[in-house]
């Protein structure tokens, strides 16, 4: 990761908030001056009213030095509330950003990021960065502001113990260049563990029935304790940087002061300054180091916003996206499906179709079979244009399968898996997709399917939870089923459609094939004899080898 790029976009990203970006760089700067100009002030004091004896001018200095307290709270309260919106409607727009990016992923670029890696970008990182930006990044802004501020003072006042003051300077920022290159390499290394962790627990408990009745407890959990050492490592490496950055800060800091004291009561003994000045530089001494204690502070914060940015903006900057425009069809549905010399493998030299040619037409029912392995899933991806071709060419409607308009194709092919993805939400929402529909509209599509009967008394509004429960793996079939019914499709694509249902179920499903086939075409995986029946032509996928 390179920091000082990832840095310019994150400021690029700030001055898009024009508004509430301005009002915050106001409050930081006032609170940047306001701070180094109490000093300046208490100088004032010892050196004229306290010196001088002067109780009534003291009185009203007191009161003053106290408004001036309060107003800079103020201040501060006024930074912290604008830089966290700001902050928040930075990563608001970023995750808007993510989001929309990884629905824009080909289906093969996505394959390639392993599992959790989209949703730690999406949610993690965009969290990460946001804690970044509200409470390290403007505020060490704040603090650097404040060092230029502090230092044309320093000048103003004394000129030699500036000098003395700058002398240290070099140690800290040696110190803080360092640990700050060590520990963002660490924490690089702590959110890969923290992503492995997040892909592997998620498979982990989407799977746990089958590991449980696999017996695979005692060996799922000894690779967790693997990743879960790992992490630690990771991190406790940070930890031992932070044990050594925080004191060796500290060293410098008592260096500076130190140098700042003998050079400043050598001078009063002079008569060369005085003991304001002196007081005022024993109190820019400790400003002057705290930029770099609040990097100290803050560079968890910050090593991990600055990673989680960089990562974000890859993952934005990745060229894998699908192209979404293309052509319609002038004409409505139905459409011809044609397949000419179709072949396609994901391995150089093993190719798993080859040389398919079909003439699929509306208005029949087309049964396929093939071994494990044999294709039937790579078909169906390819069909949905999530695959190119290889050689040869699907064409619908006389278009090209990779011509068409992406968002159209997907209307027109409904895709129906083995296993039906559902969501959490009622069952009116995994139905319409959020889609607003009248509910007669919905009945109407079960009815049309031949399965009312069995969902009447369901309720549209009953809550489903995550992976469909508490519905049955049938129930969740005929879910499915009646949510591409509500789209009309021109092409039915079926793997296997009635795996989990009950025979009654299967014979009314299958009876309502031909209805849906009369204006589209139905393409379904036919391995149980019960679904050749109802198939117009059967149509074996050979192995490529085969072929």
């Amino acid at each position: 990761m390179k920091p000082l790029p990832t840095l310019f976009r994150l400021s690029l990203l700030l001055l898009q908030q024009q508004r509430l970006f301005w009002l915050a760089f106001a409050f930081v700067t006032l609170a940047s001056f306001l701070q180094p100009f109490r000093p300046f002030l208490y100088r004032y004091v010892i050196d004229h009213p306290l010196r001088q004896g002067d109780v009534s001018a003291l009185l009203w200095w007191g009161v003053g030095l106290a408004g001036l307290t309060a107003f800079h709270a103020l201040i501060q309260r006024g930074q912290t509330l604008t830089t966290q919106r700001l902050a928040w409607s930075i990563t608001r727009n970023l995750r808007k950003q993510v989001f929309d990016k990884v629905l824009r992923l080909s289906i093969p670029t996505v394959e390639r990021f392993p599992t959790g890696i989209l949703y730690t970008r999406t949610l993690t990182d965009t969290q990460t960065l946001q804690s970044t930006l509200a409470e390290t990044f403007l505020v060490i802004a704040g603090e650097l502001l404040q060092l230029a501020f502090l230092v044309g003072l320093m000048f103003f006042v004394d000129v030699r113990l500036t000098v003395v003051t700058l002398l240290i300077m070099p140690i800290g920022i040696w110190i803080s260049h360092y640990f700050s290159r060590h520990i963002r390499e660490s924490f690089s290394r702590v959110r890969l563990y923290i992503a492995r962790m997040n892909g592997y627990l998620q498979e982990l408990f989407q799977s746990r029935e089958l590991t449980e009745s696999l017996g695979a407890e005692l060996t799922l959990w000894q690779r967790f304790q693997r990743l879960n050492l790992l992490y630690y490592l990771s991190y406790r490496r940070v930890v031992g940087y932070f044990a050594l950055f925080f004191p060796a800060m500290e060293i410098a800091t008592l260096l500076g002061l130190s140098g700042v004291l003998i050079a400043g009561a050598y001078w009063i003994y002079e008569g060369e300054t005085t003991v304001g000045s002196l007081v005022a530089f024993t109190l820019y001494q400790q400003l002057f180091f705290r930029p770099f204690r609040i990097i100290a502070d803050q560079v968890n914060s910050l090593q991990m916003g600055l990673v989680s940015a960089d990562r974000i903006f890859r993952l934005l900057d990745h060229e894998g996206e699908e192209v979404q425009e293309g052509e319609v069809p002038s004409a409505l549905p139905p459409y011809d499906l044609e397949i000419r010399g179709l072949s396609f493998g994901y391995e150089a030299g093993r190719p798993i179709l080859e040389g398919l040619s079909l003439h699929l037409k509306p208005g029949r029912v087309y049964g396929i079979y093939a071994p494990t392995g044999g294709g039937k899933s790579t078909l169906f991806y390819l069909l949905l244009g999530y695959y190119q071709p290889q050689a040869g060419e699907i064409r619908l409607g006389g278009i090209p399968i990779q011509c068409w308009k992406k968002q159209r194709l997907r209307e027109v092919i409904a895709y129906i898996p083995q296993e039906p993805v559902l969501f959490e939400g009622t069952l009116k929402e995994n139905l319409t997709l959020y889609e607003e529909m009248p509910d007669e509209v919905l009945w109407q599509a079960a009815e049309k399917m031949g399965f009312i009967e069995y969902v009447r008394s369901w309720d549209l509004y009953q809550s489903i939870g995550s992976g469909g429960t508490p519905l049955s793996a049938g129930e969740r079939q005929l879910v499915a089923l009646w949510r591409a019914a509500l789209r009309t499709p021109a092409v039915w694509i079926m793997d296997e459609p009635t795996a989990h249902i009950d025979p009654e179920t299967e014979r009314l499903i299958y009876q309502r094939l031909r209805y849906l086939a009369s204006n589209a075409i139905v393409i379904i995986v036919a391995h149980r004899p019960q679904a050749h029946a109802y198939c117009d032509e059967l149509i074996p996928l050979l192995p490529a080898c085969a072929a």
